[in-house]
């Protein structure tokens, strides 16, 4: 239910900036886009001062929920709460220096004018990372007690409300600011919601008590390593577009951020499946589950997050150019590049994310930690190198080597020897539904030569025929009886449902 709900969110979460973003781009225009895409950028960085520690949260309170020890998990739970707060604080102090010190690091990227309203974003920014901390650690409670429902439908209005503000904003002629401000505002109505359900609901009281000193020593070195991973996902997500800022211009910042925007739409569709799963695998790994057992999880949950992504992906590689052109305009025609060369890499690491849940569970995430900051390093270097040179398409040509090195061949080789799952077979499972989404990519490239989509009819229909083809495809020859069920159920209770209800 929660996998559903997940993805009635992340329709309504694609479907809305489509319909609202031209309107976006076109109010602010492309500098200004830019401008606030690259503050959330370096506000972003401030989000490392959690330490890691939001999985840690899920994985300890989980695991001692699956013990039946709610003292501990109610320690647990006031350690956080009092920890997060504290670590608003810095996230304040944070943003003001980064306000303060603007205009020295992106004087060579950005304008008199355009430094100066940065300053204000990033002020604005920093307020509301602050008000994200204590947000976490209740959505993360809810998340170990799976009570997805609930937190689905909190995503849900979030989801709705945060463009609605938006519009409002831009349409009383606020412009970047007032969009800062809306997202504020929003951040602000969630905490007492999630604090509402764990207090009332969930009936948990924090204890605010001093935890033992071996339990806090465990909590650290448990987090030290998914604290690295967060700086890794920083250097390769936000990075980008600081170094574009600072060598290049805030429009090419804009034509960045457009096309990275496709990349976190499949990457949400990934997760969608895989994050509910994470306190199921934290049980089955405290519970001594067999590899086989993991091994199965890891292959199903695989070829279930293939089939959706397999359709994104491969469609957008046809559909994407002329999708670019008639949402965001002609200006944005490199951002199909930047989309395409971050995208096709990022799909090995998003159909094995399972495997990340895995390793965290069974606390053996110290290698992938280090690997992944290492290629991120190298990462940063060369973009640093590309962009006077190549601009925006060398910045994305160095990502797309370093998620297929890093985050595809080294972890791959780790999951088969260390964590003993069986990767020949998965990839085994991967390729042989691989043929129809790869077929169909180059058919699709074919005719593209033929019949240009210049008009959204042509566009709507040739999406909805490639639809229908890869999914009476992929149903046929692919799916087997469990991937077929998740269709034919639900459509065989609502004709029996109708049927009762006809009788």
């Amino acid at each position: 239910m929660g996998v559903i709900i997940s993805y009635i969110n992340l329709a309504i979460s694609s479907l809305i900036p489509f319909i609202y973003t031209p309107n976006m781009l076109k109010m602010l225009g492309q500098e200004e886009y830019g401008l606030y895409s690259l503050s959330s950028s370096a506000v972003a960085y401030l989000s490392l001062l959690s330490f890691g520690f939001g999985s840690t949260i899920v994985r300890y309170m989980a695991k001692y929920r699956a013990e039946g020890n709610k003292e501990a998990e109610e320690n647990i739970f006031g350690f956080f709460i009092a920890l997060y707060c504290g670590l608003a604080c810095l996230v304040l102090l944070g943003g003001i220096i980064i306000s303060n010190n603007v205009g020295p690091i992106f004087h060579r990227g950005l304008t008199t004018i355009e430094l100066s309203k940065m300053k204000i974003l990033v002020i604005i920014m920093s307020f509301n990372s602050a008000l994200s901390f204590p947000v976490s650690v209740f959505s993360s409670t809810v998340t170990a007690h799976e009570k997805y429902v609930y937190l689905k439908m909190v995503d849900m209005i979030a989801t709705v409300g945060a463009p609605v503000a938006n519009l409002i904003a831009l349409y009383l002629g606020f412009g970047s600011v007032g969009m800062t401000l809306a997202a504020t505002l929003i951040q602000f109505m969630l905490l007492p919601l999630n604090m509402g359900y764990c207090f009332k609901v969930l009936n948990l009281k924090p204890r605010f008590k001093i935890l033992p000193a071996k339990l806090i020593k465990e909590l650290v070195g448990f987090s030290a390593f998914v604290f690295i991973g967060s700086i890794v996902d920083m250097l390769f997500w936000a990075t980008d577009k600081v170094i574009l800022g600072m060598l290049a211009s805030s429009a090419a910042v804009a034509i960045y951020n457009v096309g990275a925007t496709f990349n976190h739409i499949v990457m949400n569709l990934s997760t969608s499946i895989s994050s509910v799963l994470t306190p199921k695998i934290t049980g089955m790994v405290v519970k001594n589950a067999s590899k086989e057992q993991l091994t199965e999880l890891f292959i199903r949950v695989g070829r279930l997050q293939f089939i959706i992504i397999a359709i994104i992906v491969s469609g957008f590689a046809v559909f994407g150019q002329s999708f670019i052109s008639l949402w965001a305009g002609s200006d944005y025609a490199d951002a199909y590049w930047v989309a395409i060369l971050t995208m096709f890499p990022l799909c090995i690491p998003l159909i094995q994310n399972t495997g990340l849940s895995i390793v965290v569970s069974q606390n053996k995430h110290q290698f992938r930690s280090m690997v992944y900051l290492m290629i991120a390093i190298a990462n940063v270097i060369f973009t640093y190198l590309a962009v006077p040179t190549y601009g925006i398409i060398g910045a994305a040509t160095c990502s797309c080597i370093a998620y297929l090195f890093g985050q595809g061949i080294i972890m791959n080789i780790y999951y088969y020897k260390v964590t003993g799952i069986n990767i020949p077979l998965f990839w085994k499972n991967i390729l042989s539904m691989a043929v129809i989404p790869g077929g169909m990519l180059i058919c699709g490239l074919v005719v593209n030569h033929f019949i240009v989509f210049n008009n959204w009819c042509s566009f709507l229909l040739g999406v909805i025929v490639y639809s229908i083809v890869y999914v009476l495809l992929m149903y046929a020859h692919c799916m087997n009886d469990y991937e077929k069920d998740l269709f034919r159920k639900p459509i065989h209770r609502a004709i029996d449902k109708i049927k009762n209800e006809g009788k």
